[in-house]
């Protein structure tokens, strides 16, 4: 529990009104009850303000507040991470290894390492220091796990991996497996082999279920600072490089690069060999079949400049609208005679 006021504190934040009040939960502004903050900076939310039963609430105007108490901060979204880091309820780590962990003795563990029970480590494998690892976690022969980083249960981790500082890979995460790599000839597939190595950046986060598979010619790479949802697939030798944003669905082919800082939204496809430019954002579901310059953002299948896309569809919208009145006047005419 705080008072508004050490709130306020902790996000460089305005208080309006008492700022004695007493603050014991975050909730949604539509649920708060007595003795909540809630965050209020959205129009919708707006609207609402007056009706909803919160203690205080956070802005970016004093006159949002419509005499309400709370806190104006300049940047709602970081006010909203001090504030929900605040309120959290983390759980103090152990610093213990299970002895139902099966740990090669060729493996180098650093210190305050946390390995839960029915995880395998195999052989010359690297944890450094203040990693957590949780249960049913298997890591090959050469992987290496930067500092202060968090693997949750039942992740796999393939041969050779290297995966950087604070890094967070969320549960039922395969890093490392075989790309998919075939030539046909006649009616034989033939698998190319993958010899090569994933490389993982600092401060990354991977969502529950992603893949990364290993490079054949080359290793794939994901830079550091990059955030991966939930599900988000890259293929063999991918690079992926610092900053990216990949929401939940995104799957980028074969020896494509991702230039810096790009956002991709929700079950975007990218397809193979094919580069996209730095700062690039793309709505949901797009689909790129070639290269892009980037700096902007593209929508659609295939995926172009939204305002060329816009033009498009308006243009369709048209044609669809006169052979509508086209069609009504030849069934006139049809009537008629």
């Amino acid at each position: 529990m705080f008072t508004l006021k050490h709130i306020a504190l902790e996000v460089s934040g305005m208080v309006v009104g008492d700022d004695s009040i007493m603050i014991s939960a975050v909730d949604d502004i539509e649920e708060a009850s007595s003795g909540a903050i809630t965050f209020a900076f959205l129009p919708k939310y707006k609207k609402v303000l007056t009706s909803s039963d919160a203690s205080a609430f956070v802005v970016t105007n004093k006159e949002d507040l419509q005499g309400s108490p709370g806190i104006v901060v300049e940047n709602p979204y970081l006010a909203m991470i001090k504030i929900l880091e605040l309120f959290s309820k983390k759980k103090i780590i152990e610093h213990k290894i299970s002895a139902n962990a099966e740990i090669s003795k060729s493996a180098k563990i650093g210190k305050n390492v946390s390995i839960s029970s029915f995880s395998v480590i195999k052989n010359n494998v690297v944890i450094e220091d203040d990693v957590t690892i949780g249960s049913g976690v298997k890591i090959n022969e050469g992987a290496i796990i930067g500092k202060n980083s968090c693997i949750k249960d039942n992740v796999i981790i393939y041969e050779d991996v290297h995966i950087g500082k604070h890094a967070l890979i969320h549960s039922g995460t395969i890093i490392g497996s075989d790309g998919f790599g075939f030539t046909t000839i006649g009616n034989e597939h033939h698998k190319i082999p993958h010899i090569k190595a994933v490389i993982i950046g600092d401060f990354i986060e991977m969502g529950a279920s992603c893949t990364i598979d290993r490079g054949s010619v080359k290793n794939t790479v994901i830079g550091d600072n990059c955030k991966l949802d939930n599900q988000v697939h890259i293929a063999h030798n991918v690079q992926v490089a610092q900053g990216c944003l990949l929401a939940a669905g995104v799957f980028i082919g074969g020896s494509s690069t991702v230039e810096e800082y790009c956002m991709v939204a929700g079950k975007t496809d990218i397809g193979p060999h094919i580069t996209i430019g730095k700062r690039s954002m793309f709505a949901a579901r797009s689909c790129v079949l070639k290269s892009l310059s980037g700096g902007e953002m593209y929508a659609g299948n295939p995926a172009r400049p939204i305002k060329e896309k816009q033009e498009r569809d308006a243009v369709y919208t048209k044609l669809k609208i006169i052979e509508k009145k086209l069609k009504q006047a030849d069934a006139k005419k049809t009537k008629n005679n």
